[in-house]
């Protein structure tokens, strides 16, 4: 499967697309776009790499529109931030639903103190949540136990509830084995953005472990090196152990994400080289380094560029 067909295979996508989403969707409204693709490869070497973005629309300005831009564009999750937005980038059922109509993955980012919060985002229709800057193996083992649906009996621990979610039909889960049956495809997102995590081998392999064990494709990574660069400065060893860590997770079928870019690569030809870069070392998540409300603009600098072309041709 190539990176078009897996959205659809056209680009931008076609109403026909989006109309089989917004089918897919009313028919489960707990359906994860993402995972699903994931959910098809035979390995992380055979899935193809998908595009995202972070979110910093702040939920009260969200508009449909925009949500039918990014994913008509070709992004298939977006990473909404409430981490550093606070209640602001919290999430609600209808901006989850509005995304997910779309068949965009909606990523709830939480602050790192979170626990019962990630739980309830996945209430709200998020199918998968982010845990930042992670240092040890114990702040690991605290988010999984965060996302960590209750099975009867089970003997592993878990420090979340259960609550009533609909179905299609708006049918209410009342029962534990209607709900268990209906949340099935949540995912925990990890980020890797400290050099405990990234270049600390033993904490590193141990901390991918725990993500393996949690099941297929039930928890991927994602490296945010501007965190990591900021504590410990722009040290060559920190690039290529954020290789490394990619190859060692592809290795345990975990998928792994980055960001690409920063205000140092704006040249799209450098950015598409260090996608492929990217690629290559492991990593099936590409964000970019733009945020959603930088899209606005950089679409309306893009629309005027050939006026102010040929304005200058005129010699104005």
């Amino acid at each position: 499967m190539t990176a078009l067909e897996a959205i659809g295979g056209a680009r931008p996508l076609t109403s026909e697309e989006f109309a089989k989403r917004a089918y897919a969707y009313a028919a489960n409204p707990r359906r994860n776009p993402l995972k699903e693709i994931l959910d098809t490869a035979e390995s992380v070497e055979e899935t193809p790499p998908l595009l995202g973005i972070f979110n910093d629309v702040p939920w009260h300005k969200l508009r449909e529109d925009e949500v039918h831009a990014w994913a008509k564009a070709g992004f298939s999750f977006v990473v909404n931030d409430a981490e550093h937005l606070q209640w602001e980038g919290w999430y609600g059922r209808e901006q989850n639903a509005t995304e997910l109509r779309h068949g965009i993955l909606a990523v709830q980012r939480l602050h790192r103190e979170a626990r019962s919060s990630h739980g309830d985002a996945f209430q709200l229709g998020a199918r998968a949540t982010m845990r930042p800057y992670a240092t040890t193996v114990e702040e690991v083992e605290e988010y999984l136990r965060s996302i960590r649906f209750p099975r009867p009996g089970a003997a592993t621990p878990i420090d979340r509830g259960g609550y009533p979610v609909r179905t299609g039909d708006r049918t209410m889960t009342f029962t534990p084995e209607s709900l268990l049956n209906a949340e099935t495809e949540t995912q925990g997102m990890l980020q890797f953005e400290t050099a405990e995590l990234i270049m600390n081998t033993a904490i590193r392999d141990r901390v991918l472990d725990l993500m393996a064990a949690e099941g297929r494709n039930r928890v991927c990574g994602f490296v945010g090196p501007f965190d990591a660069i900021l504590r410990e400065g722009d040290v060559p060893e920190m690039e290529a152990a954020i290789g490394r860590l990619l190859q060692a997770a592809a290795k345990k079928g975990i998928h792994m994400g980055r960001v690409v870019g920063s205000g140092s690569m704006e040249a799209p030809g450098e950015i598409e080289d260090a996608v492929v870069r990217a690629v290559e070392q492991g990593a099936r998540l590409i964000s970019v380094h733009p945020f959603t409300s930088d899209l606005v603009f950089r679409g309306a600098l893009a629309v005027s560029e050939p006026f102010f072309r040929a304005a200058a041709r005129c010699g104005f």
